[in-house]
C-alpha cells in the first residue's frame, strides 16, 4: 500500500511540512516520485517516520537522529552508541527537573512573601522582584 504524502501526515500524526522537512536533512525519503512529482510511501517510510517522531519527542536532535539512522544501517553492531545517546538525553532531563524544581522553591517563597491582601504599591512579590 502506498500513501501519498498528506496519507503519511494523518497516519503519523505530523504535519506536511514536518515531512518536507525530514526530507532536506535525509532523514526520510519518499519511495518513489509519480510523473506528476506526487510523492508516495510506504510503510518502511511511516515506520521510519514514526520513529523520527518518537525520537523528536523524546528532545533527541535532528543530527542525533541521522545518527542513529547510520546505526540502523548496521543492525548487528553493538548498541553502545545508542547507550551513551540516551545517557546524554538522561542527564539533560535530570538537569532541566532539577532547575525547574528550583524555580518552583523560589516561585513558592514569592507566593509565601504575600499572603495578605495588599495593594500593588505594597506587594511584597513586587518588592522581592525589583530587587532580585
Amino acid at each position: 500500500m502506498l500513501l501519498k504524502i498528506r496519507e503519511l501526515a494523518e497516519k503519523a500524526q505530523v504535519s506536511v511540512d514536518s515531512i518536507r522537512f525530514y526530507e532536506k536533512k535525509n532523514l526520510l525519503q519518499p519511495t518513489f516520485r509519480a510523473d506528476n512529482q506526487y510523492r508516495y510511501y510506504d510503510e518502511d517510510a511511516l515506520k521510519k517516520l514514526l520513529f523520527i517522531k518518537h525520537c523528536r519527542d523524546l528532545g533527541i536532535a535532528i543530527h542525533e537522529i541521522s545518527s542513529l539512522n547510520e546505526l540502523l544501517k548496521h543492525p548487528q553492531q553493538n548498541c553502545h552508541a545508542v547507550n551513551i545517546l540516551i545517557e546524554k538525553h538522561l542527564q539533560e532531563v535530570n538537569e532541566k527537573i532539577l532547575a525547574l524544581q528550583q524555580f518552583q522553591t523560589q516561585l513558592q517563597q514569592l507566593r509565601q512573601s504575600c499572603n495578605q491582601n495588599t495593594t500593588v504599591e505594597h506587594c511584597q512579590i513586587i518588592k522581592t522582584l525589583e530587587h532580585l
